[in-house]
């Protein structure tokens, strides 16, 4: 637990963290959702996205009642460097803020008008999608 509550970190410090790494020339990632189904498939997705720069910042929303029990298994997890909770409707200016280089869309979007895509790409940073797919590999079915 306390692992998880080191990477927890508040809109004003994060800023902060987020200026003073791209100074040393880091990458910024930055990923938002629910994470309701916190399984094997959508912690390789975190890892495939930490993976695409220097620090993964993984934003959950609270609008359920468990986020505290998900907050401290994402914030659990080793490819997470910061972890940070609010409401969905902070994301667009909390990105308009931060202007990470990489937004990543964890799972099966197809719409690219997302505000929180258009958010990134007015400050110049790029979009990646990461599909979900099914963390077994594919098996014959029976006929």
């Amino acid at each position: 637990m306390a692992n998880s509550e080191r990477r927890v970190i508040e809109p004003e410090s994060l800023e902060a963290t987020v200026a003073q790494l791209k100074q040393t020339g880091k990458q910024v990632v930055l990923t938002a959702g629910r994470f309701d189904a916190l399984d094997e498939t959508q912690i390789k997705l975190l890892q495939r996205a930490r993976a695409l720069g220097d620090a993964l910042i993984v934003v959950l929303y609270n609008d359920s009642p468990d986020w505290q029990a998900r907050a401290e298994r994402i914030g659990g997890l080793e490819c997470v460097d910061y972890l940070m909770v609010l409401p969905e409707d902070a994301l667009v200016p909390l990105l308009q803020q931060l202007q990470p280089p990489y937004y990543v869309l964890l799972g099966d979007y197809t719409e690219r008008d997302l505000p929180a895509v258009e958010a990134v790409m007015a400050s110049g940073g790029f979009t990646v999608v990461l599909p979900r797919m099914s963390a077994s590999s594919p098996t014959k079915s029976d006929a």
